[in-house]
Formats: structure tokens, C-alpha cells, sequence
């Protein structure tokens, strides 16, 4: 018989198969799915719900779920023993990230033999190698142990008085190691000392050297590479010094200093200033003979006569003399002529800035110079309580000694010195701006621009230490100032305003596009050039003042104030001669009609053409006002074309300008002026003759490309027809099927997931209910029970 062939394993039921049949068949054609096991993807898609969907529903609302985030421990591949080492290599680079300077106490590093805790010792390796054979043994010699202990010392009989002991050996070899060891010492230091001395002298052997290699043959020249490789290789490194201070203690140590300094003050006005002598060596050559010998120190007597006569000789010195007069003077003449040496080189190299013109406009003739009561002031001042308190510290103060207070009151209360420092000098700013106010209306303009100068520093120190309070300060000063001119907006504000401007440039950008202080100074600026009327002479000032204002706070961002411009060409309209009938047109606020700034005569004069500090408060319109005016305006038109000449709109912004310099006669001004005009007139015509316009044009279309039809080519025909398209449609098309098809994919994946969760609540469901009708049937059979006990011991009560 033949033997019966064993069935395959794993061979799928004959009656499970199920065959997908195709429309048309194709001879040849392999297709992977015409055959399917529906059964078995069924169970394997039940089996992954299972692992997957259904522990999630179980863990679902749940917070108490432990995940072991061991390393290792979430791979599959790893044995426990690799899981092990992992963990053991990630702690091991987690310490030496933490002591990467520091070495591991169980980890000690040699070289050559040595480990580097011996070798940081620096000490001379040379000494090792010069010690003798018997100092490196560290033994005992052979004698002494001979002699100290097998048989000698004490046990030995010599049969002589006077043996030496045990105690009396020790003590010899104790005194003879001492002196092995200094004399090594001794010899140790020796060879130091030469060995360093012949390094020192090393480089008088250089020439024996050289001589030696004079008959080398010539390199060639050095190589540029070469040579910058030399010098880096032997530039002067930089030497280890001590850290820079930190903001914090350089403040401390300042107002220990002023501590002292104002100790010193008060013990000197009270008289117990003390009085230390000089130490006289015995190589003085009595230079200081008239502080140190009072023998020769100069008094005088009730008669005013001096012990120390006119011209005396001591010491080889003439005291009083002609000589000695000469030089003193000599010496002030000097320091004279250094200083105006120092202005005329200031004045020859300094640029005219915007800045500059405006600063100058309110500076007085008055020079600033030292004051000699600054020493009587303390060194040391506490935070004003109110603002009378700062008001009487620096009022009858001069403007240096006012700068002098408030830098000492800033380094005596630093915020790093307490914290109720901060908000004590942000009170202060306050009332620094309050005191910039009252100045404006109880002082003149030069005396209110002096105080500004000197205390302008200090309030950009105070600034920085607490910028929030510096911008709701200054924020709020302009509005304060700005419904005060709503009240009358008719009227130039207070010179005060020009201050609060002037400061605003100084602490905070104005280059911003937008900016929380300088945005609303820019609309308020554009609120007085445009309604205001111009009266008198002040006025005309005070708006030059603000127009110099826009152009330092558009002098990096390029920005355009219309009215500015307006202003000042209504100012050179105002000094244009009006004649006849014909109006030359002007925008407001400016009148067609005026003709306050017209020269009527010819002036030679040759002064300062800048504004003044005083013409913020003149009432009348000289000639010399004029002139400096007319000067100004034509100096900021420059200034505002150069400014604005990237514009595309830089001829249109000028245009009334350019049309009022053309009417505006010059004979009458100083030649300066009629230069500057001349100038100014022909720089705004060359910026119109050089302007080229582009026109503004549709752009030119691309030709369209002709459409070239590629050949079809067809690999394997495989009965389908498709679609004569190009290969990006194609391939777009082809993306638009994978994805058709994976949607459909997913939707019925998500089916089949809420039919499976669907199965499981049911079940679930089904599962209670049953748990819930066994109980309740078991609840009425241990009810019935019970009743049917007490029917029973109630029949025989009543049989009783």
C-alpha cells in the first residue's frame, strides 16, 4: 500500500477560500488577489481590535495607568542584561556632564608613571635622578643593624666602661639622618641655583650658536603664511587678572567712599581734623623743608613783615623772588592758552548737527567754570521726602553743584543698596520733572536751558534705573500738557513744553514706527505748528525750536512732518515784500497779508547768525532777529532736502518752498545769508532737473509657449485606456486616487472600530443585565425563605 500522504500544516479550509473573479482575463497575468481568506481576516482584524481598541476603551477616563519609562524597557529587542548596561552607560554620562572639570576620586590618571597629583606638585624631577644609592634605599645600613640587633647594643659584652646604649645608638642615628638630609638639602638648592642661572644666561650663549650655523645654505624667503604663523606663534599671551566689578559693587564701593569723604567733612567743621607727620628716611633730601623744619616755615608778625626775606636763598631755592614770580606766571599763561587751544580745536572740528543749531540757539554767553563753594556741599544725601525738600536742596544752587547733589544722591541710594532705593528714585524723576517745570515759569530761558544741561545726565541715569516709571511719568506730563493747550489752542505753550520735547530725544527712541511717549509728542508738535498764531517774535522762535525738534527725531527714520515743512515756509513767506494786487498764496496759520520779517535795509552786520535763548522771550522784531531767523529756516530747508532725499515725493514735499526762494529778495541781508540762500536755492533745482519719473506700466506678458504633444508610449498593454494628459496631471491624478482610495479605507476601518466597540458595549450590557436578574432572583428566594419561616412560627403560635 502506498503510504498516506500527511496533510500540509496550516492549510487553509477548501470551503473558506473565496474567489474574486474578473471581468475579462488576461493570459499570462499574475494577480495577488484573485483568491482571499475571508475568515481568517476576519478573526486577525478581531485579534488587533482586541490588543488595541478594546484596552483603550477599558483604560478610557482612567488616571491610575503605570508606564515603566525606564530606558530599554519599552524595546523588545533588548535582553535584560543590554537594558542594564544602558542604563548603567546614560548614568555614567550623566555624571561626567556634571563633573567634567572635576576627576572621579576612583579614577586616577598617569603619565609616565606618575599621576597628576604628583605632578601638579611641580616639583623638580632632576632631584630624584641626582640622589645617591644609599639616600634612595631609605634603609638602615648594614652596620647598624649588625650591630643594633643581632647580638650588639645592649647584649654585647665589651668589657670596656662607658658603652654606649640603645637609647644612646638612636639618638647618633637620629642626629646623623638630620644631617644626611640638610646637607642633601644644601646641595639640592646648590644645583637649583645654578640650573636657573644658566637658563637666565641662556641668551648670551645664542651668539656661540649662530656662529655655528652661519654656513648653512640660504631657505629662500619667508613665506607670507609663514611668517603671520611666527608671529601668532610668538605673540605676548594675556595675563591672568583680577574680575571686573559688578554693577552692584561698584555702587557699594562708591557710596562707602562718599561715607568717608562726608565723615572727613563734618570732623574737619568741627575742628578735629588731624594732623599726620611726614616720615623723614634717612636719605631725605629735604625737599619739603618748609612743611618738615619749622625754621624755615613762613609767618608774619603783628606788623605784617615776613621772618623769610624776599629773595633768600634756602636750599638752593629763591623764595619770593622775580624767578619764581616769572614761572608762576609762565605757568598760567600756558594753562591759558592750552584751554583755548582746546575750544579753538572743539570749534574747528565739531559738526553743526540739527542737535547742535538748537543747543547753540539757547546757549548764553556765559561760561561754565568751577565753583569754589562745591567743597563746602556733603558728600552724602538722603532721598527727598517731597518735592519742597528737592526744591530748597537745589534751589540758590548753581547748575554744577546741582549736577553734583543729584550724582551724589543717586550713588548714595543705588537700588542695589536696598530695594526701596527703586521707587524712591523713580519719586525723585517726578520731581525732577516737576522742578524742570517751575524753572520754565520763575527763570529766564538761559538760566532754565542751563539747569537742563547740567541735569539732563542725571535724569538719563535715573531713567534707566526704572524705565516703567520713566514712561507712565513722561506719558503722563504730556497729556497734563496737551489738555492745557486744548483749553487754548490758539497760544505757543510754556518754554517748559520745549524741555519735556527736548528730554523725550534723550531717553527714548524716535525712530520707532510706533512708540508709547514719542508718538503722541510727534501729534502734539503737529497740533501747535497748525493752529497756532504766530504774534511776535517768540513765537517765531518757538516754532524754529520745534521744527529742529522733528528733525532730530526724524533724522533716522526718514519720516515726513508736512507741517513742519509748512512752517518753515510760511517763515520765508513772511519775508517776502507784498505788493500789488496779487496775493501770494500760503496755507495756514500763516496770513497771505503778513510781512512781519521783511528787510527793509541793508544790514552789514556780522554777528552770530544762530538763534539765541533770549529770542524765546522777545516781543519785538528787530532786524538782527530777522536776519538769524531767515539764516535758521534756510539751514533746516537743507537739512530736512538732505534728510529727505531718498523720498520719491522729495521735489513735491519742496515745491512751495523752491516757489518762495524765488520771490525772496537777498539784498538787504549779509553776504553769509545771500551765500546760504544761493546755495539752497540751487540744491532744491538740482534735486527737480536730476529727478527722472518712470511712468507707471501695465508689465509686458510672456509669450505663450506652443503646446508640444509628446509621443504615447505604452510599455505593456494592459487592455486599459487612459487619458491623454501631461505627466504632472498624471501624476496629480494619481495622488488624487491614492487618496480617494485611502479615504474610503478609513471610513470603513472606522466602521468595522464603532461596530466592534458597538459588540463590546452590548455584550457588556447583556452581561449586567444577567448579573442583575440572578441577584434579584436570589434577593426573592432568601425573601421567600424568610416568609416561609415566619408563616411557620406563626402557626405554631396560634397551635399554642
Amino acid at each position: 500500500m502506498k503510504p498516506r500522504k500527511k496533510p500540509e500544516k496550516n492549510a487553509p479550509n477548501p470551503f473558506e477560500i473565496h474567489i474574486n473573479k474578473q471581468k475579462m482575463t488576461v493570459l499570462g497575468q499574475k494577480n495577488k488577489n484573485d483568491r482571499g481568506l475571508p475568515g481568517v481576516s476576519r478573526a486577525k482584524a478581531l485579534k488587533k481590535r482586541k490588543e488595541t481598541l478594546l484596552q483603550e476603551y477599558k483604560l478610557q477616563n482612567k488616571s491610575n495607568k503605570f508606564t515603566d519609562r525606564r530606558i530599554g524597557e519599552r524595546s523588545r529587542d533588548l535582553t535584560s542584561e543590554d537594558k542594564l548596561m544602558a542604563r548603567f552607560t546614560a548614568l555614567r554620562k550623566k555624571a561626567h556632564k556634571k563633573s567634567i572639570f572635576n576627576l572621579a576620586d576612583d579614577e586616577v590618571l598617569t603619565h609616565k608613571g606618575q599621576t597628576l597629583a604628583e605632578i601638579e606638585k611641580f616639583d623638580d624631577p632632576r632631584s630624584d635622578n641626582e640622589d645617591s644609592d644609599e639616600d634612595k634605599s631609605g634603609k638602615l645600613d648594614s652596620a647598624f643593624v649588625g650591630d643594633a640587633h643581632f647580638g650588639g647594643g645592649v647584649l654585647r659584652k665589651t668589657g670596656k666602661e662607658g658603652a654606649k646604649t640603645h637609647r644612646e645608638l638612636i639618638d647618633e642615628l637620629i642626629a646623623e639622618s638630620k644631617k644626611r638630609k640638610a646637607e642633601k638639602q644644601r646641595t639640592k638648592e646648590a644645583t637649583l641655583e645654578l640650573t636657573e642661572k644658566l637658563d637666565t644666561e641662556w641668551k648670551d650663549l645664542l651668539p656661540l650658536v649662530s656662529r655655528a650655523q652661519k654656513g648653512e645654505p640660504d631657505k629662500g624667503a619667508v613665506d607670507d603664511y609663514d611668517k603671520v604663523m611666527r608671529e601668532l606663534r610668538f605673540e605676548a599671551r594675556g595675563t591672568v587678572s583680577d574680575r571686573l566689578k559688578s554693577e552692584d559693587e561698584v555702587a557699594q564701593e562708591e557710596k562707602q567712599r562718599l561715607e568717608e569723604l562726608e565723615e572727613k567733612r563734618r570732623e574737619r567743621m568741627r575742628g578735629f581734623e588731624p594732623k599726620t607727620q611726614k616720615h623723614r628716611s634717612a636719605d631725605d633730601l629735604d625737599d619739603d623743608v618748609y612743611e618738615a623744619d619749622p625754621e624755615y616755615m613762613l609767618s608774619y608778625n603783628t606788623e605784617g613783615e615776613a621772618n623769610v626775606e624776599i629773595g633768600a636763598e634756602i636750599n638752593g631755592k629763591t623764595v619770593g623772588g622775580e624767578e619764581s614770580d616769572e614761572e608762576e606766571e609762565c605757568e598760567e599763561e600756558e594753562e591759558e592758552q592750552s584751554d583755548d587751544d582746546l575750544a579753538d580745536l572743539k570749534a574747528e572740528t565739531s559738526d553743526e548737527s540739527d542737535e547742535e543749531t538748537e543747543a547753540k540757539a539757547t546757549k548764553t554767553d556765559v561760561v561754565a567754570k568751577t565753583d569754589e563753594t562745591s567743597a563746602d556741599l556733603p558728600f552724602t544725601f538722603a532721598l527727598p521726602d517731597s518735592y519742597e525738600a528737592l526744591q530748597q536742596l537745589l534751589d540758590d544752587k548753581s547748575s554744577r553743584q546741582q549736577a553734583t547733589i543729584l550724582e551724589r544722591m543717586v550713588k548714595c541710594n543705588h537700588p542695589s543698596l536696598a530695594e526701596k532705593n527703586k521707587n524712591g528714585l523713580g519719586t525723585l524723576f517726578v520731581y525732577l520733572l516737576q522742578y524742570l517745570n517751575d524753572c520754565a515759569s520763575e527763570k529766564s530761558a538761559a538760566r532754565l536751558f542751563e539747569i537742563y544741561k547740567s541735569l539732563a545726565p542725571h535724569i538719563f541715569d535715573l531713567a534707566q534705573l526704572n524705565k516703567e516709571n520713566t514712561h507712565s511719568s513722561m506719558l503722563e506730563v504730556i497729556k497734563e500738557k496737551h489738555d492745557e493747550f486744548k483749553k487754548r489752542p490758539k497760544d505757543f505753550p510754556g518754554l517748559e513744553l520745549l524741555v519735556f520735547f527736548k528730554l523725550v530725544s534723550l531717553l527714548f527712541t524716535t525712530s520707532d514706527f510706533r512708540h508709547q511717549v514719542v508718538t503722541p509728542c510727534f501729534v502734539f508738535i503737529e497740533q501747535i505748528l497748525n493752529k497756532c498764531k504766530i504774534k511776535s517774535g517768540k513765537d517765531i522762535a518757538y516754532g524754529i525750536f520745534l521744527v529742529t525738534l522733528v528733525l532730530e527725531y526724524t533724522s533716522l527714520s526718514k519720516r515726513v512732518l508736512p507741517t513742519a515743512i509748512n512752517y518753515l515756509g510760511g517763515i520765508l513767506h513772511m519775508a517776502i515784500p507784498k505788493c500789488g494786487v496779487k496775493l501770494i498764496k500760503v496755507n495756514p496759520p500763516f496770513k497771505p497779508t503778513t510781512s512781519s520779517l521783511v528787510l527793509v535795509e541793508k544790514s552789514c552786520e556780522d554777528c552770530d547768525f544762530k538763534m539765541e535763548a533770549s529770542d524765546l522771550e522777545r516781543d519785538e522784531i528787530n532786524d538782527s532777529f530777522k536776519i538769524r531767523a531767515i539764516y535758521t529756516v534756510l539751514r533746516l530747508v537743507q537739512d530736512f532736502d538732505n534728510n529727505l532725499v531718498s523720498l520719491p515725493s522729495n521735489v513735491e514735499i519742496f515745491n512751495d518752498i523752491r516757489a518762495y526762494l524765488e520771490l525772496l529778495p537777498t539784498r538787504n541781508y549779509p553776504k553769509k545769508v545771500a551765500d546760504l540762500f544761493e546755495s539752497v536755492s540751487q540744491q532744491l533745482k538740482n534735486r527737480k532737473v536730476e529727478r527722472k519719473l518712470e511712468y507707471i506700466v501695465l508689465a509686458a506678458k510672456r509669450p505663450k509657449a506652443l503646446r508640444l504633444y509628446e509621443p504615447k508610449i505604452v510599455e505593456v498593454f494592459d487592455g486599459k485606456k487612459r487619458k491623454i494628459q501631461s505627466r504632472e496631471k498624471a501624476e496629480r491624478d494619481k495622488l488624487l486616487h491614492k487618496l480617494k482610495k485611502e479615504t474610503k479605507g478609513a471610513l470603513r476601518e472606522i466602521r468595522r472600530d464603532k461596530a466592534f466597540l458597538g459588540r463590546v458595549k452590548i455584550h457588556q450590557r447583556i452581561q449586567s443585565d444577567n448579573e442583575r436578574k440572578e441577584k434579584v432572583k436570589r434577593i426573592y428566594a432568601e425573601a421567600s425563605i424568610q416568609q416561609s419561616e415566619l408563616n411557620s412560627l406563626d402557626r405554631k403560635k396560634k397551635r399554642k
